[in-house]
């Protein structure tokens, strides 16, 4: 059956008549939804032969041809090729074709082609994007697991067929995120990709402007210089392209990227119809693909995060033409394909009986079926099994029985087996890679993740930059992981280190975080550090594999403080230091732009500099100290949980600080976070700063409930590679589904 997507359908009035007055459809994908998606038109609404199915677009006016949309699940769905009736389709570990069953004039539940899923290739879990079909019929994929272009064969997962010039090793490593590759006269001519480097996952160390353009005859750089290049596509003599990183379309001449026009998201998915380009959006997958110029575009737009949907662009204006946008849980699109000659697009998808009991067969136009629909009774023994090719169940789906879109692309523990599975006890172990982790997609890891990083935690939120995974696997299970976060300085925190009770004392836990510190040198990020809150139990758990490993004995960095806010609203510094004329205290959010301007002038810390952008600061405490209406100080908060904030900048300019001032700007947050009814405060006093740390000792310590301490150790800059014999593998991404939000109130956990 399909899973209909249950929102309306914002799309601009113009687009079901474009489409209608072509004489096509549109075929596209979602990988993180895990959706083929077809979009058609029907005729207007009234019409007695058009049957109602729930995917009408009810924004459309009467008496335009109104829009159609039909989805099938598949397994993380990618490229798409259209040859003659077929349809070509990437997925996790297959090529599929879905060819269509209908004749001319035929119509299957109101749709005039109904593509089936007739064969496919298992290649494994290769990362599989774009593919074309080349001269001889034969599927030629971009293989971006290995970083080349591959073709199926015989008695093999597939053969390698070219790589870029400088892909000197054929792994699976991700070495430069191959992803695109265009065709001119049947012949595969052009490649994207998002660096130039053939180091293991080099690219994602220069994303704003590494990406290249090759030329596959050649091996030739046709362009350098791109933002993380998707879609190329020879169309009308032109080489057009997607720079997804600037969020634009544009062509290739001279070497150099031209841009049509800019497009309100990460672009990605490229066809041609109509002297129009249409064109694929997807939202920012922020902090993955943070630092782009297209996030400083999108921001200055009042877009953040950007659209998804689709885009039909004329060539010769650039003018955005038709739009269509796609509700959540949909924020991601790969690819986009032109059906030519099709109204209404159908599909059978791999669940449901109609792809057991449907079949065509040759010289006779109708369908048959071969036997009735739902029997009655088992025709087998055994438990059902689930298709091939489909994506794995989420919690959701199973406890309410509703279709959930997942919105992640990291390796599903229910792929490589669960972490509460049972693997025997002599099973080898063999470390992985896990690619394109997210704050919104660690839910499933929450049972091998600590300090933990299940959801609603207080750590998960501040995670800023990208995260890299490393993987124990004994017999498909996995037993242990490894998170690290790289910060935009260059820099990674280990974050997370646990393996499974079961398996500990094997060294396990040495291995994951050894190989973690041979890939991060390997990627040239330095320093690799880690910071923890001091207790017994992660001080037994960590420092002993950190001396192993040669790291700096650890040393504490910040002093963690806790406390009530009851408790602290009742310290009475804001009645002995009142704030007097000529100052006062006023809302951070009510300063204006010359006041913001004046603060950041201050020569404060900088880590203590008020952020640019104040959405993040909770309203009921943050506030300025002014003195003849200029900002002279702050106090400022943000929010971690229902039931707690963390002050982190607490600031008066060294001319003001008489009178004890900041005693009476802390005072007065307190009462006003009690009078919020948020009960604990925390915060985190670096060391170094001596004047926080008299004022914790003189004054504030008597009335806080607990005072922690933050450690930091740091990675040697060399290190011996593993002694281990297992290789590292690349586990590349499979597709998990977040789990909803927990109420519990997070833990507390060091932050800077």
């Amino acid at each position: 059956m399909a899973t209909p997507l249950s929102l309306p359908i914002p799309a601009s009035l113009g687009l079901s008549p474009w489409l209608h007055a072509l004489g096509i459809s549109l075929a596209f994908t979602t990988y993180r939804a895990n959706r083929l998606i077809f979009l058609g038109t029907a005729e207007p609404a009234g019409d007695p032969g058009e049957p109602a199915d729930g995917n009408s677009d009810p924004c459309q006016p009467a008496g335009s041809p109104q829009l159609k949309l039909h989805e099938r699940l598949f397994d993380r769905p990618m490229g798409l090729f259209v040859a003659g009736e077929s349809l070509w389709m990437a997925t996790r570990c297959q090529l599929w074709r879905l060819d269509n069953l209908l004749g001319p004039g035929q119509l299957h539940e109101g749709g005039d082609r109904l593509y089936v899923p007739a064969a496919s290739y298992t290649t494994g879990d290769v990362n599989a994007h774009e593919l074309v079909l080349g001269a001889d019929g034969q599927p030629i994929f971009v293989n971006t697991a290995f970083s080349c272009l591959a073709t199926i064969a015989p008695l093999c997962s597939f053969a390698p067929t070219w790589a870029p010039p400088f892909i000197t090793k054929l792994a699976g490593d991700d070495r430069c995120h191959l992803n695109g590759l265009a065709l001119k006269d049947g012949l595969p001519t052009w490649a994207s990709a998002c660096g130039g480097s053939g180091e293991p996952s080099a690219w994602r160390n220069n994303r704003s402007g590494g990406g290249v353009l090759i030329h596959i005859p050649s091996g030739e750089l046709a362009a350098t210089g791109l933002s993380m290049p998707h879609s190329p596509r020879w169309h009308d003599g032109k080489l057009w392209l997607l720079n997804s990183g600037t969020g634009e379309l544009g062509w290739i001449e001279d070497g150099c990227f031209h841009s049509l026009c800019p497009i309100p998201g990460f672009v990605r998915g490229l066809a041609f119809a109509g002297g129009c380009a249409v064109v694929g959006l997807s939202k920012l997958r922020s902090p993955q693909f943070s630092g782009l110029p297209l996030e400083e575009r999108l921001h200055a737009e009042g877009l953040p995060g950007g659209c998804c949907g689709l885009r039909v662009i004329d060539l010769t204006s650039g003018e955005i033409l038709h739009s269509l946008d796609l509700p959540e849980p949909i924020d991601e699109l790969f690819d986009v394909a032109v059906l030519p000659g099709v109204r209404q697009p159908r599909a059978l998808g791999l669940q449901g009986e109609e792809i057991d009991c449907l079949v065509k067969i040759p010289e006779q136009p109708q369908l048959l079926l071969v036997r009735p629909m739902a029997p009655s009774g088992k025709p087998h023994q055994g438990p059902s099994l689930r298709p091939f090719g489909l994506p794995e169940p989420s919690p959701a789906l199973i406890s309410t029985g509703q279709p959930a879109a997942t919105t992640a692309e990291p390796t599903d523990p229910g792929a490589y087996g669960t972490t509460n599975a049972a693997a025997p006890a002599d099973s080898p172990i063999h470390y992985q890679r896990v690619f394109h982790l997210t704050p919104a997609n660690l839910a499933p890891y929450a049972a091998l993740t600590f300090p933990s990083l299940a959801t609603g935690r207080s750590a998960l939120a501040r995670i800023q930059g990208e995260l890299l995974g490393l993987s124990a696997m004994a017999a498909g299970v996995m037993v242990g992981l490894a998170i690290a976060e790289c910060r935009a300085d260059g820099g990674a925190q280990l974050l997370s280190l646990k393996v499974d009770p079961a398996w500990r004392r094997r060294g396990i836990g040495t291995g994951l975080l050894q190989r973690l510190m041979v890939f991060l040198a390997q990627g040239s990020i330095a320093p690799f550090s880690m910071r923890y809150k001091a207790s017994p139990e992660i001080s037994a758990c960590f420092e002993p594999i950190l001396a192993r490993l040669g790291w700096s004995p650890p040393r504490t960095d910040f002093v963690l403080l806790e406390g009530s806010s009851e408790q602290l609203a009742a310290i009475d510094w804001a009645d002995r230091f009142a704030i007097t004329a000529p100052y006062r205290l006023l809302p951070w959010q009510a300063l204006t732009g010359e006041q913001r301007d004046q603060a950041a002038a201050l020569e404060a810390p900088s880590d203590l500099k008020p952020p640019a952008d104040p959405q993040g600061l909770e309203p009921a405490i943050g506030m300025a100290l002014l003195h003849h209406d200029n900002p002279v100080g702050w106090l400022l908060a943000q929010r971690t949980g229902a039931t707690s904030v963390r002050y982190s900048s607490l600031y008066v300019d060294p001319s003001h600080r008489s009178r004890a001032r900041a005693l009476a700007l802390l005072a007065e947050g307190f009462r006003r976070q009690h009078a919020a009814a948020i009960p604990t405060a925390r915060a985190a006093i670096d060391r170094r700063n001596t004047a926080m740390m008299r004022l914790l000792k003189r004054h504030l310590g008597a009335h806080l409930t607990s005072i922690g301490r933050s450690r930091i150790s740091l990675a040697p800059t060399r290190h011996p590679p593993p002694k281990q014999a297992t290789p590292l593998q690349s586990a590349q991404p499979l597709t998990l589904i977040p789990e909803p939000p927990e109420p519990p109130e997070p833990e507390p956990s060091p932050d800077p």
